[in-house]
């Protein structure tokens, strides 16, 4: 085979895999949801430092579409819910024990509840530890996982086993960690 056909085979291949890989971008779900703000570096305009340079600035601009996504500094409970943070009382864990008390056939009446963890958020979806004690039967760690807004939740489930189905295919990332790997539910904290 001549040497430039041979040569002009190699580049157009080299040439077509570039577009292919590059025409990928960044996977969905490591992309922020629209109007989630991206901190980005960018142009410095704080106080010359001793060597002249001048500290970056942290902006606040949305990523243009298919460009890459900076990785965040802090984890979000709205950053695609990959992790679970503190709801910070939004909700609150009354309003989750209220929610345990307003579901029909899930708690006996006389039934007291303790919050064991305060709810965690990834999302709009919360995870929350409570102690349920039944008189003469003692107390006993409830996993809970809810969501929606404070104002409104809507339970998923509660027990002490909340891995079902729902909990594993829609909940996201931060949730799924902790109801279907964590294990049982430690009981301290609150």
């Amino acid at each position: 085979m001549p040497r430039v056909p041979r040569l002009t085979a190699t580049l157009a291949c080299v040439l077509a895999g570039t577009v292919l890989l590059t025409g990928c971008g960044t996977p969905p779900e490591l992309r922020p949801p629209p109007g989630v703000p991206v901190p980005t570096p960018s142009t410095p305009t704080g106080p010359p430092g001793a060597d002249g340079s001048r500290p970056p600035v942290e902006s606040t601009t949305p990523p243009t579409p298919g460009s890459p996504v900076p990785p965040t500094v802090t984890p979000s409970p709205t950053y695609g819910g990959f992790t679970a943070v503190n709801c910070a009382g939004n909700p609150s864990g009354a309003q989750v024990t209220d929610l345990l008390r307003r579901s029909p056939g899930l708690l006996r009446a006389n039934a007291t509840l303790r919050v064991l963890r305060e709810p965690v958020c990834a999302g709009t979806w919360q995870y929350t530890v409570v102690e349920v004690t039944v008189p003469g039967r003692g107390g006993s760690p409830m996993q809970v996982v809810s969501t929606g807004r404070a104002a409104s939740l809507i339970l998923v489930t509660a027990g002490s086993d909340v891995c079902n189905a729902q909990v594993r295919a829609t909940a996201p990332a931060g949730i799924r960690t902790l109801a279907c790997d964590a294990g049982t539910p430690p009981l301290t904290g609150a």
